[in-house]
C-alpha cells in the first residue's frame, strides 16, 4: 500500500505539473518593439497596455511588472500609462557589437492571471561613431627605384555602427606619386592599399606626406583620418658631376714642384655611402 500510495502521489504531482505548464503556455504570448539606441532614460518603447488589452487597473493590482534577466534592467513598465519605456540609456556597440541585428529579451508577468509575455525590442543603430584608425601616423619606407604599381597595405579604419552608418569609404588625398586601391576581404571588410603611380626621386623629394580619409554612409557622414608619411630611400641612381666638363691650365716651365696648378669640384646628388667620392687620375 506504501509503495502504491507512493506512486499515485508522484503521477498526482506529475500531473499537477502538466496542468501548470500547460496553463503557463496557453497564456505565453509575444510582443515586439524597436527603439533607437542611446534614448534617454523614461523614453517610449510600447503601448503594453493597449497591445495586450491590458486595463490599468489590471496593471497596478494584479502585480504586473517586467522582468530582464541581464544585469542591468533596462527596461520599465509605467505604471500610470501602461507604456513599455527605457530604464536605461542603451548602448547598441556595448551590447551587440559583433551582431547585425541587436535585439534584447525580456519578459511582462501578470502575476493574478499567471500570464507570462515575452517582448522582443530590436535596438536600432544610430550614426553615433566615427570610423577611427589604431594609429593617427603611419610610416612607410620605399627604395627610389620602386617600380611603378607596386602596392603596399595600409591600416583599415574601425566604425563600429551597422549598415549604412558603419565604414563605406576610403579616401587619399596629398601627392600625385600615390593613387589608392581597395581590396575586398574574405568577410566583406574593406583593405585600403597605396599604389605608386609616379616614380620617385629622393633628390626631388625625400619625404612625402598623405592623408588618408574613412567615410561611414550616414547622414551627414562621419569621417576619421590617419596621415600616412612615405620616405624615400636612396638608391645609388646619380654620377658625380664636376663642376666644368674641362678644365683648362696655363703654367710656367719653371713652376715649383708640389704647386697647386688647379682645383676641381664634383658633387654627387646621392647620400650617404652613395654619395662618398674619390678623386683619381684616368691618364697622365
Amino acid at each position: 500500500m506504501c509503495a502504491a500510495g507512493r506512486r499515485w502521489g508522484r503521477r498526482q504531482r506529475a500531473l499537477l505539473c502538466a496542468v501548470l505548464l500547460a496553463a503557463w503556455q496557453a497564456a505565453w504570448g509575444q510582443l515586439r518593439y524597436s527603439v533607437p539606441e542611446e534614448m534617454p532614460k523614461g523614453s517610449f518603447v510600447g503601448d503594453v497596455a493597449k497591445d495586450l488589452g491590458l486595463q490599468l487597473p489590471e496593471i497596478r493590482d494584479r502585480g504586473v511588472h517586467i522582468l530582464d534577466k541581464g544585469r542591468t534592467q533596462y527596461f520599465a513598465l509605467h505604471g500610470k500609462t501602461g507604456h513599455l519605456v527605457t530604464a536605461a540609456r542603451i548602448d547598441r556597440e556595448q551590447l551587440c557589437e559583433e551582431v547585425q541585428q541587436c535585439v534584447m529579451r525580456c519578459e511582462l508577468v501578470v502575476e493574478g492571471k499567471m500570464q507570462v509575455y515575452v517582448i522582443q525590442v530590436e535596438i536600432l543603430d544610430i550614426n553615433d561613431n566615427a570610423p577611427s584608425f589604431r594609429e593617427a601616423e603611419t610610416e612607410l619606407k620605399m627604395i627610389e627605384t620602386t617600380a611603378l604599381g607596386s602596392r603596399f597595405p595600409l591600416p583599415d579604419a574601425h566604425d563600429p555602427d551597422s549598415g549604412r552608418n558603419s565604414l563605406q569609404s576610403y579616401e587619399l588625398s596629398g601627392d600625385e606619386h600615390f593613387s589608392l586601391a581597395v581590396q575586398a576581404g574574405p568577410g566583406g571588410d574593406q583593405r585600403p592599399e597605396l599604389v605608386l603611380a609616379k616614380a620617385l626621386d629622393r633628390e626631388e623629394a625625400a619625404f612625402h606626406e598623405l592623408v588618408l580619409r574613412a567615410s561611414d554612409g550616414g547622414d551627414p557622414a562621419r569621417t576619421g583620418t590617419a596621415r600616412i608619411r612615405v620616405t624615400v630611400l636612396d638608391a645609388n641612381d646619380n654620377a658625380p658631376v664636376f663642376s666644368q666638363a674641362e678644365y683648362t691650365v696655363r703654367v710656367p716651365e719653371d713652376v715649383p714642384v708640389g704647386s697647386v696648378l688647379v682645383t676641381v669640384t664634383a658633387t654627387d646628388a646621392d647620400e650617404g655611402l652613395n654619395g662618398q667620392m674619390k678623386y683619381s687620375f684616368k691618364k697622365i
